[in-house]
């Protein structure tokens, strides 16, 4: 290995050599073509001034001639002669006033000639040419990034993975957290380093669209720059605003898209809706083909890519979110790796995975997102929805396994905990969401009275309860906290922001006709 650094310093220092020598030759170049310039715009400069001082010396000569002849008639006696010569005279007097009109009263020229080097950006540019890094993807946002909220005036904090063995490396990165509106506003970053790993701490100070961008000698690093919306601080003691949409057909997934879209899979396609709740389009129908479905079930939006999973064409098939138009598709019947029985909720990491939970086959699978299988994540029961939190600690609930949430480690290769939950008795779960605050929401199912969602507190001990609801599924959040429920009973709800309250609530919503989307802030 020091014989490979060894080589490989030698390498990148005869490239440096060289590309500055060819840099030299150029500016060499560039000098000697501006001083080619200079002496063309000086030459003919001289040019045009000896040009107008010929004339006035062409003059002066024809003045002097034109003096001599008058000098010399004093001399002469013959009135003719006189005569003659005053003659000539004239004649010379008048060419002289002719070649005087044609010459300009002053030289028509000026002795300036400017050059314009750029001479500060350019050293500013130079300063910053080129630059010598270990490779950027052993620098990365290692957890942090699953979850794109943040709370106004509340710490978040992001893990960045460093390389092993390379001192002060995390003395190389600089962070801003900044205003999306391009207001002067930025957040309070810091940075610690704490054994090869650094901790970017940050802090919006208001509500809105915030980048966080890390960089390692002014480049971006695997994952940055990140977007996250900063909302309010909240609890989930009593939810308000309750509203309700059109969906018309059984519903297991909803995804909630940055500009304000819901999508809530259905029977056989899957429906958008705006903000307000109008059905805007539909994406797929009923069908086996590429971009067609046999029963749409969990909802994932990664940027603007829409995965749906198919629980009985056993695929998941990803469209653009903002045209619906199909992209590609992975997945088939079977139990093998990137083979599927039943996939229903998913989940991404935010690092470019896609975590599948694979009901049929009691695990939970983990793809790129271009369908490039990674690994499995062996589970004790029918996995119906699987979420990450922001430390990237990977939670699935379970239908045959009531009361327990399982807790894997970031690699999935650890069962950290499992989450019994004595107040839910015999329910199934099956959908679960987390939080920029590590709330846990579970919905779960037993009947149409035991039908609800759970709030579970970060150390999953506090329970809060929402009722009224009809067989929940998936559960989204969207980028103001609003909590979104899909309802197999053919509606999806959405519940939105809590108001605090100083003991636990329960909201009890009311009783909806089928088809309906319900959202409550």
């Amino acid at each position: 290995m020091l014989e490979q650094i060894a080589t490989r310093k030698e390498e990148v220092r005869q490239e440096i050599k060289e590309t500055f020598e060819e840099l030299k030759a150029a500016l060499d170049k560039r000098c000697n073509d501006l001083l080619m310039e200079t002496e063309e715009i000086a030459s003919a400069k001289r040019n045009s001034v000896e040009k107008q001082l010929d004339g006035f010396r062409k003059l002066v000569k024809q003045v002097s001639h034109g003096h001599r002849i008058a000098s010399s008639v004093s001399e002469r006696t013959d009135p003719g002669e006189v005569l003659s010569v005053k003659k000539l005279i004239t004649n010379q007097l008048e060419e002289c006033i002719e070649e005087y009109k044609k010459l300009p009263l002053e030289i028509e020229e000026i002795e300036v000639i400017i050059a314009r080097l750029g001479t500060p950006a350019l050293s500013k540019e130079i300063s910053k040419f080129g630059s010598v890094l270990v490779d950027i993807d052993a620098y990365s946002i290692e957890s942090g990034l699953a979850i794109p909220l943040a709370t106004v005036k509340k710490e978040r904090k992001f893990k960045v993975a460093l390389p092993a063995g390379i001192d002060k490396a995390a003395s190389y990165l600089k962070a801003s957290f900044i205003k999306i509106d391009g207001s002067k506003e930025e957040g309070r970053v810091v940075i610690v380093n704490d054994n090869n790993t650094a901790i970017v701490s940050c802090t919006p100070q208001s509500i809105g669209g915030y980048e966080l961008s890390v960089t390692i000698r002014g480049h971006h690093i695997k994952g940055s720059p990140y977007q996250l919306s900063v909302k309010a601080p909240r609890d989930y003691t009593t939810l308000t605003n309750q509203r309700s949409f059109n969906v018309e057909n059984y519903t297991g997934g909803v995804a909630v898209h940055t500009n304000g879209e819901v999508f809530a899979s259905s029977d056989g396609f899957v429906q958008v809706f705006s903000e307000d709740g109008t059905a805007v389009r539909m994406i797929g129908s009923k069908g086996y083909g590429n971009g067609l479905f046999e029963c749409p079930f969990g909802l994932l939006l990664v940027g603007d890519r829409l995965y749906v999973s198919d629980a009985n064409l056993n695929r998941v098939q990803y469209f653009s979110a903002t045209t619906g138009q199909y992209i590609g598709q992975f997945g088939s019947s079977g139990n093998g790796n990137g083979q599927f029985s039943s996939p229903h909720g998913m989940s991404t990491d935010g690092k470019g995975n896609i975590l599948v939970a694979d009901y049929g086959n009691s695990r939970v699978q983990v793809f790129k997102e271009d369908g490039t299988f990674v690994q499995v994540i062996q589970c004790d029961g029918a996995a119906t929805d699987v979420a990450i939190d922001n430390e990237g600690k990977i939670y699935v609930t379970f239908y045959n396994n009531p009361n327990n949430v399982q807790v894997f480690s970031p690699d999935g290769k650890h069962l950290l905990h499992t989450y019994n939950n004595p107040h839910v008795g015999s329910s199934r779960l099956q959908g679960v969401a987390i939080d920029d605050d590590g709330h846990i929401l579970v919905s779960t199912f037993e009947d149409i009275s035991k039908s609800c969602v759970y709030a579970l507190s970060p150390d999953g001990k506090q329970v809060e309860l929402i009722s009224g609801l009809r067989n929940p599924h998936g559960i989204a959040l969207d980028k103001d906290g609003y909590i979104y429920v899909a309802e197999y009973s053919k509606r999806l709800r959405s519940l939105g922001e809590s108001v605090p309250d100083n003991k636990l609530g329960l909201l009890s919503l009311p009783f909806l006709f089928e088809f309906k989307i319900v959202v409550s802030k």
